[in-house]
């Protein structure tokens, strides 16, 4: 008999977060997804890494609150540079500090946290986050916890494949779904997508379920959420599509569009597309985001 134990294996960087945050997710039993993806390097199951193509929803089995959860798209061609310093209307520096302290705590942990959106629906306050390697969608002062949020980690938020990117997306079931606790009951279900774009971008649209959702833009990133009624249960359908737009109404590119592209940085390192280890001559031009 064999009595050597195994060797230790280290986690993926980032994954002990993850699982922390999934753990302290998993206190409700309102359902939530996110759209599965093909993975180009670094984290695993809890968040997804910057570089994936949209294929069909992921149903998540375990219970969790209402975070929406996580992968990442992009597309087309074209350099421009995201404002330094975002400008949040309506909100005290106090406050800033706040949610972007809030999110980064309940998603990956650590990291100096960046508040580039924030707003209120009928379904809620959101916030969209952004760390030097990971993208949050956060949800705020939900009937559970001050802060929620759904995450992508382990990429570069200085390059983009194009136009946009769709950094993060997922949603929760509506809170009078049979089985959700009362806790959730006549919270509206939602479907959000939300990432960085390029100044071209004039507007951005999220198609999910059958409904449509035009996007907030602000200081270099988008938020479009479809919200749905409160006894809206996750359906199975065939993914999503997030489309750009120019000011003239000309399309920019689809999120469709990423699993036949790949793209690189000027030194040649693939940063989108790379889950099928592509040529990098083969690959178009990333761009500057910041």
């Amino acid at each position: 008999m064999n009595s050597t134990l195994p060797p230790t294996r280290d986690l993926p960087p980032g994954r002990q977060a993850e699982i922390r945050a999934e753990v302290e997710r998993a206190v409700s039993a309102r359902s939530s997804f996110r759209f599965a993806p093909l993975v180009t390097a670094v984290t695993a199951v809890g968040a997804v890494v910057a570089v994936v193509a949209f294929l069909q929803p992921w149903q998540r089995p375990e219970a969790v609150g209402p975070a929406r959860q996580e992968t990442t798209t992009v597309l087309p061609t074209t350099t421009s540079a995201a404002p330094t310093k975002p400008v949040i209307a309506g909100l005290t520096p106090e406050r800033i500090a706040e949610i972007e302290q809030g999110c980064v705590r309940i998603g990956p942990g650590s990291g100096k946290g960046t508040l580039y959106q924030y707003g209120e629906d009928e379904a809620g306050k959101w916030a969209l986050v952004y760390t030097e390697n990971a993208a949050l969608s956060c949800t705020i002062d939900g009937p559970s916890m001050p802060y929620n949020a759904g995450f992508s980690s382990g990429f570069d938020p200085a390059w983009l494949p194009g136009p946009f990117a769709v950094d993060t997306n997922g949603g929760s079931a509506g809170g009078d779904v049979p089985g959700n606790k009362a806790i959730y009951r006549g919270q509206h279900g939602t479907a959000t997508a939300a990432g960085r774009v390029t100044p071209e971008v004039a507007r951005v649209t999220f198609t999910y379920d059958g409904q449509t959702a035009e996007a907030t833009i602000a200081n270099g990133t988008f938020v479009a959420r479809n919200i749905f009624p409160t006894d809206w249960s996750i359906p199975q359908v065939e993914g999503f599509e997030v489309r750009a737009y120019d000011k003239a109404g000309n399309l920019l590119g689809s999120s469709t569009e990423l699993a036949q592209k790949c793209y690189v940085t000027p030194d040649g390192k693939v940063v989108f597309g790379s889950w099928n280890n592509p040529d990098p001559a083969t690959c178009d031009k990333a761009v500057r985001w910041k």
